[in-house]
């Protein structure tokens, strides 16, 4: 008998569709009585046009009729397809973050108000928030969430559309951030025929070593390090003191942030602890977070964009010592994934490079690289089946450093010749985690990702807004295929992106 995997792959062949014929377009509801490899289809139900609450979720918005099927995929693997009653001829499934456990409806609207079939999995494990207590001894739960759910997901969504239109998407699309960032590169190395077109935001790709940053972070802010949200904003001023200014403009953005060279020691106290500087510890600690664990492993953290909900005090500092971001992510996946031990103490981790097994860096990497990894350089698969990849980031990430993505494309740039034809990274100035910060961090990346797989029309600018509170739109900039950046022209508002050229500036 094949193994699962096999035959799930059977569901791109003829035969696993002769299920869903080829020219005969099923009803809504018909489509729980198909009978397909592995896959079951719990609920099909017609959803009528207009305001729509999707579950759990504290939002609502208008939607086209559109068809919800819910399903699940052999062993666990629960997904969510909606097509619309006016379809694009185009599925664009959508990613996750965190460590998953539920689907992403909050991301499915978008995609389906403009006519997509749009679909999430939860990635085979149910967990809301940062849980990660359903991996322990539960190795295919691992195995799907790191890669296995979202190419299933595919094969299922295609059949299904098979089934329902009468006819197979003209392109298929995926756009994920962070963790779905990792699910967007890691189906153009592992899966490249899944599809043709892939968004990749602020990419978890180097999982392993992204995590042992989490890690890192949490260790170097315990006890007399740890520095108290309240002190975050004067760091994030001296920062933009000694910094904004290198691109030309004193906007509160930094354009390339591996110019600035800030010394946190400028910020010590001359005695005691006060608001309004920081002790040596915390000096030593800030510049660990630049640093990061080591060459060898992950970078550091880059200067620029601290302040701000999204900024430092979530992912760094949190509100109080043991509630950052970095922290709720990484302690999780150790205690559970890694060493399946609940009762783990961080403090035992072995950062140091030491032969064998003596590190425990190397041993995440032996026990779940070739599982969660997505770092090889050979894409010559996904470009052979014509696909486009736009991968983005945000300068001022501090989750996720940037330099993981600016290291990425570079690699793979050095390992294949021409793959800006196929291949574009975006770096967004002042943009943090995926979202927000001091700089322009809203964009249209699936039009330029149609454009250039639909029309061939490679994306040389893309137009970001920057968003008040308010809803209104106070700044716009371009944003420019790595390793160019937007470079003020000297005229004209530095707040209108017509007033910019894309150049390539030396670090």
């Amino acid at each position: 008998m094949k193994p699962m995997r096999d035959r799930l792959l059977l569901l791109l062949t003829g035969a696993a569709l002769a299920a869903a014929p080829a020219a005969a377009q099923q009803s809504c509801e018909d489509l729980t009585k198909l009978a397909l490899p592995d896959i079951t289809v719990r609920t099909a139900v017609p959803v009528p046009a207009g305001k729509f609450i999707p579950p759990g979720e504290n939002l609502f918005g208008d939607v086209p009729a559109f068809c919800r099927v819910t399903g699940i995929i052999q062993p666990e693997v629960k997904f969510e397809l909606w097509m619309p009653t006016q379809w694009n001829r185009k599925l664009l499934a959508v990613g996750n973050g965190g460590l998953a456990g539920t689907i992403n409806y909050r991301q499915m609207m978008e995609p389906l108000q403009r006519g997509y079939a749009t679909s999430s999995t939860d990635t085979g494990h149910e967990g809301r928030g940062n849980d990660a207590s359903w991996a322990q001894g539960h190795m295919q739960r691992v195995i799907d969430f790191a890669h296995r759910s979202i190419h299933v997901m595919a094969q299922a969504d295609k059949a299904l559309i098979q089934a329902y239109y009468g006819a197979r998407p003209a392109h298929a699309y995926f756009s994920g951030c962070s963790q779905g960032g990792q699910e967007a590169l890691m189906s153009v190395q592992r899966y490249p025929q899944d599809f043709d077109g892939v968004i990749a935001g602020d990419p978890a790709n180097f999982w392993t070593h992204n995590q042992v940053d989490h890690l890192w972070t949490v260790v170097v802010t315990q006890g007399d390090s740890y520095i108290p949200a309240s002190k975050v904003p004067m760091l994030a001023e001296a920062v933009n003191q000694a910094c904004d200014a290198l691109d030309g403009i004193k906007d509160g953005i930094l354009n390339d942030p591996r110019r600035c060279h800030f010394d946190p020691a400028n910020l010590m106290c001359k005695s005691g602890d006060a608001p309004t500087c920081l002790t040596a510890a915390q000096v030593d600690a800030v510049k660990k977070l630049y640093e990061g664990p080591g060459a060898q492993i992950y970078p550091g953290l880059l200067p620029g964009g601290e302040a701000g909900p999204g900024g430092w005090s979530n992912w760094v500092t949190g509100s109080q010592p043991g509630t950052s971001g970095h922290g709720n992510l990484g302690l999780p996946f150790f205690r559970y994934i890694v060493f399946e031990d609940p009762n783990w103490d961080v403090r035992s981790f072995r950062f140091q490079a030491a032969p064998g097994f003596d590190n425990d860096v190397q041993f995440t990497d032996y026990k779940l690289g070739p599982i969660f990894n997505a770092t090889s350089t050979d894409l010559s698969a996904f470009r052979a089946n014509g696909g486009k990849l736009i991968q983005y980031h945000g300068w001022s990430d501090p989750d996720i450093t940037p330099l993981n993505s600016v290291n990425y494309y570079e690699s793979v740039a050095k390992a294949m010749t021409g793959a800006p034809d196929f291949y574009r990274l975006f770096m967004v100035p002042g943009m943090q985690h995926c979202t927000g910060g001091p700089g322009p961090g809203k964009f249209d990346m699936v039009s330029a990702l149609e454009q250039w797989v639909e029309h061939g029309n490679a994306p040389e600018r893309i137009v970001a807004s920057h968003v008040t509170a308010a809803g209104a739109v106070d700044r716009t900039r371009p944003l420019c295929p790595y390793p160019q950046q937007a470079q003020w022209k000297g005229t004209g508002s530095t707040d209108q992106e017509e007033n910019f050229a894309c150049v390539e500036v030396k670090p």
